[in-house]
Parts: C-alpha cells; structure tokens; sequence
C-alpha cells in the first residue's frame, strides 16, 4: 500500500515551467553575421562614384600628360548627358591648349558573384580577358554603368581620350582598342585580383 503521506508534490512546479519564456539560442544568429561580413565585398552594389582618366595627345600622337579623378554621380549607375558635357567642357582645355575628345571608353566590372572564384584563379589577364568589361562609348550621350562586386569598384573607370585640336579641317583620327590601350587599366585590375584572390583563399 502506498504511503501517500510520505510523498511531496510540487504542485506549482509544472506550472510555472510552462509559464517560463523559453531561451532563444542566438549564437548561430552571430556567427552568420561574422560570416556576412566576410562575404559582403562579394556582393553587388550600386555605383555611386568613378573614376575618371583624361589622356591628352598631342598632334604628334604622343600621350601628353595623364589626369585622373573620381567624380560622384548624381544618380547611381549613371553618368547623365549634362554630367558628361560638363566634364569635357572643363577638361577640354590643358596646358593653356585645346583638345578635342578622341574616344571615351567605359571600363566596368559586371562579373557575377558566382563567377568571382574563376576570374580570381587567373594568375595573369590576358588580351581577351582585359578586355571582356571595357567597351567603346559610341555617341557623347548618358553613360550607363551595371552594378559592380564590392571588391571590384575600384577599378571601374571612363576614360577620355582628348587630341590636341588643329586648325586643319575635315581632319578625323581612329582609336582602336589594343594591348597598349588598356595597360593602365590592366596593371589596376592585376593588383586587385591579387588582394582579392589572398582574400578570398583565405575565406574557402
């Protein structure tokens, strides 16, 4: 027969179990962060400013002089037709002469995140390879620009080609998209696939 005397019973100890807020385990929720971070200058962003190169040639087709600045956009991924007369009007003029616009070029990194880890593992670039994201800017118009990888937007560039004007007329020059062309921007993006390729070895 069972002694129910001798028995204790927490009457309230289920009850106030059920009434305690369970504890979220929020660790995971922190290592995810710590893990973003490492991750987000793999993500694409908005390109709210760049660079800008002006290469002035004279009329013996030699480089003059190479100028360089960033500008900020008055809306993301776009230069505006305003914006870009503005700027050749005010870099139309070097050295007490005047140059006319030869070629504007657009140098813009559009890789996708899923593609980084072979643009990376190149060790060199080669001509095809510098040249996948530079393109020919047809008419003085609004340049528009493709969201770049965090890690890569340093390295978006416009550059402006300016040729000693002349007083001939009806006198017409060509520009073609060489080697030599894109040395400037070729040793950039050698740098910066370095430090990104260390960096991203690191992170896999």
């Amino acid at each position: 027969m069972t002694d129910y005397n001798n028995e204790v019973f927490d009457v309230n100890r289920d009850e106030d179990s059920e009434n305690e807020d369970p504890v979220l385990d929020t660790k995971w929720l922190e290592e995810f962060d710590l893990i973003d971070k490492d991750y987000a200058q793999y993500y694409k962003e908005d390109v709210t400013n760049i660079s800008m190169q002006y290469i002035y040639v004279n009329k013996k087709d030699e480089i003059e002089e190479i100028k360089r600045d960033i500008i900020s956009l008055k809306n993301p991924n776009y230069i505006s037709r305003e914006e870009l007369v503005g700027i050749l009007k005010r870099r139309s003029y070097n050295t007490n002469k005047r140059y006319t616009v030869l070629s504007i070029l657009k140098y813009n990194i559009d890789i996708e995140p899923e593609d980084i880890s072979h643009f990376l593992v190149q060790s060199t670039i080669d001509d095809n390879d510098s040249n996948i994201f530079l393109n020919k800017v047809q008419n003085i118009d609004a340049i528009p620009l493709n969201k770049t990888i965090s890690i890569f937007k340093d390295l978006n560039d416009i550059i402006i080609i300016f040729y000693e004007k002349s007083n001939q007329l009806n006198q017409t020059k060509k520009i073609y998209i060489k080697p030599s062309t894109t040395s400037l921007l070729t040793s950039k993006s050698r740098r910066h696939k370095k430090t990104a390729r260390l960096h991203y070895t690191s992170m896999i």
